[in-house]
């Protein structure tokens, strides 16, 4: 899921981290003997020559429904979260992932993956396969999100022996046991009001019973596949559990993903073959620096993460997210040694930005994408994945979404931001250098002191456009302003 800690916040100029189509060739060189994580799955990542075709292939919007809300002006939408309570109604949910779904047919965005998906509060079942239709209609992947050990299970929230929590009240023994010996049952707090109740992961009767909800889910819907995950809330510390495991854990463990991941989509593919499987790490592949420790979520790969990933599936997408190595944060340096193994699978890269997760809730990050793309693009990675719970009414999401499109795409095979701006932008904001300024003045979130001067200026183009490009503008300064509100102080006139 997502680190509930705060990200350091940074700034940076719109053309700084840009990455040349001369960079993306000379990188691609550079790395083909890299040795990293590739290294320990005995696989040599070869020099791949830059072709017509762009480098990324496949591209996902993240969601939780509760905090999604492309309908607008709908009451009960969350603007943050991993494990609230759904506040919409069951027309606001289909009408939110329908409308999701069309704008992702309509620009090149492979799938859509959502977490509480199946819950009673909105239809459950029904408007599941009511999704289904629209997704087929729009050329578009529908993914169920499945914590498998945590986070709800298939049917995240109902009264469904599909629940993980109905399963674990019904049958107690199967609960996972933290460090004092107590059921695991998470409190996310702020970040979300309903618990999360943990399996062990070593029980066979566990380890069935995500085998056959995930058989169930394909053969009752038409869904195209399944984002899963372990769970990174805690690891059960049951004596069978610790004596199975060899390596050290943090919030989750690299040992239950390689234990579970298997037989999950085994139990996928036994229905629908040609489904789509994305398996989580939480992780970035650079190696952790330490090797006695077991990195926290966005951390490096450990030293045995080699070993577990050679235990995943063929044929899947592993995902892996690098919030922590680029920009703004940039907390990590990654390095050539940052790839994923060559092999039988692809490989996903995902970032929060435009999120509270990250820093701010559509927040434009093109630049910042841009980065992501290219570097990824660069080690080895062919699909990226960032969040889309926002509607594209808000035009930092909206670029975002198209830069997410656009970036590693035949159109932009060296993921430049310049020929992003100057093609897609500048259409949108009334023309390249126009589309620059919209970059430059979206930036001042970090120097407050020159907002007002800004949005002047944005004020002024605005009002020098029509139609939906205005609105972009005036979305802007509206965005923008909001962080210097109020001024003067309140008490002041």
């Amino acid at each position: 899921m997502a680190n509930v800690g705060r990200m350091r916040n940074t700034s940076q100029r719109p053309d700084e981290h840009r990455i040349t189509r001369r960079d993306f060739v000379r990188s691609a060189a550079l790395t083909a003997g890299a040795v990293g994580l590739a290294g320990t799955m005995g696989h040599a990542q070869e020099a791949d020559p830059v072709a017509e075709q762009g480098p990324i292939r496949s591209r996902f919007l993240w969601t939780w429904d509760h905090c999604t809300t492309w309908a607008l002006n709908r009451a009960g939408g969350h603007d943050m979260g991993a494990s609230n309570d759904y506040g919409r109604t069951t027309e606001s949910f289909i009408a939110d992932y329908s409308s999701a779904l069309r704008w992702c047919g309509k620009h090149g965005i492979e799938g859509i993956v959502v977490w509480g998906l199946l819950r009673d509060r909105h239809g459950g079942l029904e408007s599941v396969k009511r999704l289904c239709e629209v997704a087929k209609e729009s050329g578009t992947k529908l993914l169920a999100g499945v914590g498998l050990n945590a986070y709800g299970g298939v049917y995240y929230e109902g009264n469904s022996p599909w629940s993980l929590e109905q399963h674990l009240k019904a049958n107690p023994e199967l609960y996972g046991i933290d460090a004092k010996g107590e059921r695991m049952i998470f409190d996310f707090g702020f970040a979300g009001q309903k618990l999360c109740h943990h399996a062990c992961p070593s029980r066979p009767e566990n380890q069935e019973y995500a085998a056959e909800s995930l058989r169930w889910l394909m053969e009752t819907t038409d869904i195209d596949g399944v984002q899963m995950e372990a769970g990174d809330t805690g690891v059960c510390q049951c004596p069978t559990c610790k004596a199975r495991r060899r390596h050290p854990v943090s919030g989750f463990s690299w040992e239950d993903m390689a234990l579970i991941y298997a037989k999950a989509t085994e139990a996928i593919r036994s229905v629908r073959p040609e489904a789509t499987v994305i398996v989580e790490t939480y992780s970035h592949p650079q190696p952790h620096e330490n090797p006695e420790e077991a990195p926290g979520f966005g951390g490096g790969a450990p030293e045995w993460a080699g070993e577990c990933l050679a235990q995943f599936p063929e044929g899947v997408f592993v995902q892996w997210v690098c919030d922590q190595y680029i920009a703004p944060t940039r907390a990590r340096e990654w390095t050539d040694a940052g790839r994923p193994p060559a092999g039988p699978r692809r490989h996903i890269m995902r970032a929060h930005m435009g999120t509270y997760w990250h820093r701010y809730r559509d927040e434009l990050a093109i630049d910042w994408i841009a980065e992501m793309a290219g570097r990824s693009a660069t080690h080895g990675f062919d699909a990226l994945s960032i969040f889309g719970e926002s509607s594209p009414f808000h035009a930092g999401s909206e670029l975002n979404y198209l830069a997410l499109a656009d970036y590693g795409s035949d159109s932009n095979p060296a993921c430049e931001l310049s020929s992003f701006l100057d093609r897609v932008a500048a259409p949108l904001l009334g023309g390249p250098e126009r589309a620059r300024r919209f970059l430059e003045i979206a930036r001042l979130i970090d120097h407050r002191e020159q907002i007002p001067e800004a949005l002047a200026d944005g004020r002024r183009i605005a009002a020098d456009l029509s139609g939906r490009p205005a609105q972009r503008w005036t979305w802007l300064c509206n965005y923008l302003a909001s962080f210097i509100y109020p001024e003067p102080p309140l008490g002041d006139d």
